[in-house]
């Protein structure tokens, strides 16, 4: 089997297309597999040499998916909330089931694990998940480190927090609502980490080079922490237009989601993409 087959699974979201297409660049041979929800971007990747296939891991055999020496995980299908078990835990699980002792495993994650809290954990942290999906999360990072030790896999969890383009994430969500008026919610005391979507590929791609048979995990967040009132503000400053509107006037620093990006900039290094051109782009695209 070549060197650089690489396997995408989740590959029409928002960091699986990017990521194959990274992935492409550098000279790997890349499969990718999807439920079909995005055949557009599906057909795109086709036609750019990237070989996709309709995959649900809820109901499909593992065993037709191509032989590969990576899996990069990258499923997250928040329009199936009835399915968070059966995508994150069984489905993924069979999965890894089938690559194991074969491929090394990227685990796309989130920082849900942790549970809402106004501190920054670190990947020692204990994880307290509060939320069906952060628990589905969590118990889909056991059942990898428990393949990846049963079989000498590689593997390592990349637990991503808010990425961002022109066209989609927190930070466009957010300019949206700004400009129509809509109320933001009701945590303006709530702390926030945004990062732009081409740091979130970078380090899911340069992960592998810290994967181990007990899988390591590393955070992927900016290091600037915002109250989501303070993000609002920016975002309305550059904007010039707009209306800040919360459901109160103070609280939700209890259901703040954060991380602490220590390792991710040890071992990557500071993110590349700044906040300012995050909010910039979005905005800009919004203004035109």
């Amino acid at each position: 089997m070549p060197n650089r087959r690489a396997l995408v699974l989740g590959i029409t979201g928002m960091v699986g297309a990017p990521l194959a297409r990274a992935l492409q660049a550098d000279g790997w041979q890349v499969f990718g597999a999807s439920r079909g929800t995005d055949p557009a971007t599906a057909l795109k990747l086709a036609d750019e040499g990237i070989e996709v296939m309709q995959y649900d891991v809820t109901s499909d055999d593992p065993g037709a998916l191509p032989d590969v020496n990576v899996v990069f995980l990258e499923i997250w299908d928040p329009s199936h909330p009835e399915l968070t078990w059966d995508i994150n835990f069984y489905g993924v699980g069979r999965v890894v089931e089938r690559y194991a002792g074969q491929a090394d495993f990227v685990n796309g994650s989130t920082i849900n694990v942790y549970g809402a809290g106004p501190t920054l954990p670190n990947e020692e942290a204990p994880c307290c998940p509060d939320s069906e999906y952060g628990r589905s999360r969590f118990a889909q990072e056991r059942l990898i480190d428990y393949f990846c030790y049963c079989s000498g896999s590689r593997g390592i969890h990349v637990r991503y927090a808010h990425a961002n383009t022109a066209e989609r994430g927190k930070v466009r969500r957010m300019a949206e609502a700004i400009l129509a008026g809509t109320p933001l919610g009701p945590t303006p005391d709530a702390k926030t980490q945004v990062i732009a979507l081409e740091d979130f590929v970078r380090v899911t791609l340069t992960a592998l080079q810290k994967a181990e048979s007990t899988p390591p995990v590393v955070n992927c967040c900016h290091p600037k922490v915002w109250t989501e009132r303070e993000l609002a503000i920016e975002i309305q400053r550059r904007l010039g237009k707009g209306k800040i509107v919360f459901d109160r006037e103070s609280g939700g620093v209890e259901q703040s989601v954060v991380a602490d990006p220590a390792r991710m900039v040890k071992w990557f290094g500071q993110p590349h993409v700044s906040i300012d051109e995050v909010i910039g782009r979005v905005c800009r695209r919004l203004n035109s």
